[in-house]
């Protein structure tokens, strides 16, 4: 059997035509190089099928060219796109990625999973848990040596963070009921310890009372279709009239859109509904999901790029990173219809003088 030559850094600057320094920084990252350069340099190192030693790298660096990412669970569709968003970030930087799941909310369950990347010995975190800022400020002083970017915290929060401005879009999807002519709006909320979940609600809540409205209910899921589902026949049992909701996530909004056919209602004739996030299969849901767009892919690449300043020269302390939603219309919503406002109206009426008389 022919033993096959070792490919090293030499025969790679030879093919390119560049000197073993050029290929080093291309290879680390580190350093300027041309455009033109860095293709060569990547054309022969993928003809050669070279592969850098990363342990003798991170040894001269003092470095181990790899990242945690500590998340919730990966079946919602946040943390699955944020995972593809860093992991692909992370590899075009010569960076590995370890994903570690918290597996229960607080500092507690955080703490064990972040103690467990420190002893992978990690570069660096990005932290995907909701935390609020006692917490967070815990985190730090028990990890001190650990550059962290927290992803799932207050805006205003005195650490490194990119975050979504979740307010923002909360804002725009009630702004847009409102703006239909909807008076009686439902919230279906996320988890109640949700930093996230806190933001939307009190935004949605805001938005109402520019225009001297309060939601008529207010319930919560745990983001799951299913959750969504059974939290719209509570809604309906109760018999309260409404004639749209803003819901916190898609996932629970096709929960609660098959509760509404369910029970004979149209969307968007009877009920509007909105969602949050703009999942793929939104689009496709009957009828399509009007919504509030994140682009977690694109969050988690600029998360990971604000790590990597972190672990350069930038200030530990530098300003939050922050990224606005969009809303996207689709079929869910439409203008209330006059037949049943007036007939909401007539029951609201009804359960009013049934109340004031004890009935």
């Amino acid at each position: 059997m022919t033993d096959r030559k070792t490919i090293t850094l030499a025969d790679v600057a030879a093919l390119a035509d560049v000197s073993q320094q050029t290929v080093s920084r291309v290879v680390t990252g580190n350093g300027q190089v041309a455009a033109h350069t860095r293709a060569r340099v990547n054309a022969a190192i993928a003809h050669l099928n070279y592969v850098p030693n990363r342990l003798a790298i991170g040894l001269a660096r003092q470095r181990t060219y790899s990242v945690g990412f500590a998340t919730t669970d990966l079946s919602l569709h946040a943390p699955s796109q944020l995972t593809a968003g860093i992991e692909q970030a992370a590899r075009e930087a010569g960076y590995s990625l370890l994903v570690s799941i918290v597996a229960a909310n607080g500092l507690s369950a955080t703490t064990h999973t972040l103690r467990g990347l420190r002893e992978r010995q990690v570069d660096g975190v990005l932290l995907n848990v909701s935390l609020d800022t006692a917490d967070v400020l815990e985190v730090q002083r028990r990890f001190p040596g650990l550059p962290c970017v927290f992803m799932d915290v207050p805006i205003g929060t005195p650490v490194p963070a990119a975050l979504l401005d979740q307010a923002h879009g909360a804002r725009l999807a009630a702004e847009h009921l409102l703006e239909l002519g909807h008076t009686r709006v439902a919230i279906l909320d996320g988890p109640r310890h949700a930093v996230v979940e806190s933001a939307r609600h009190h935004a949605w809540r805001d938005a109402l009372a520019t225009h001297d409205l309060t939601p008529v209910a207010h319930l919560e899921g745990d983001w799951s279709p299913a959750s969504g589902y059974a939290a719209t026949l509570r809604l309906l049992a109760g018999g309260v009239p409404f004639t749209a909701i803003l819901v916190a996530n898609d996932q629970m909004a096709v929960g609660v859109l098959r509760a509404l056919w369910e029970r004979g209602l149209n969307v968007p004739a009877d009920v509007s509904v909105v969602g949050y996030d703009d999942t793929p299969e939104s689009a496709l849901l009957i009828p399509p999901l009007t919504t509030v767009r994140q682009d977690f892919p694109t969050l988690g690449a600029r998360a990971f790029a604000h790590l990597l300043n972190l672990l350069g020269t930038e200030d530990p302390h530098s300003l939050q990173v922050l990224t606005v939603p969009e809303l996207v219309i689709r079929a869910s919503t439409a203008p209330p219809s006059v037949e049943r406002q007036s007939v909401q109206a007539a029951l609201e009426t009804l359960r009013a003088a049934l109340a004031a008389h004890g009935g």
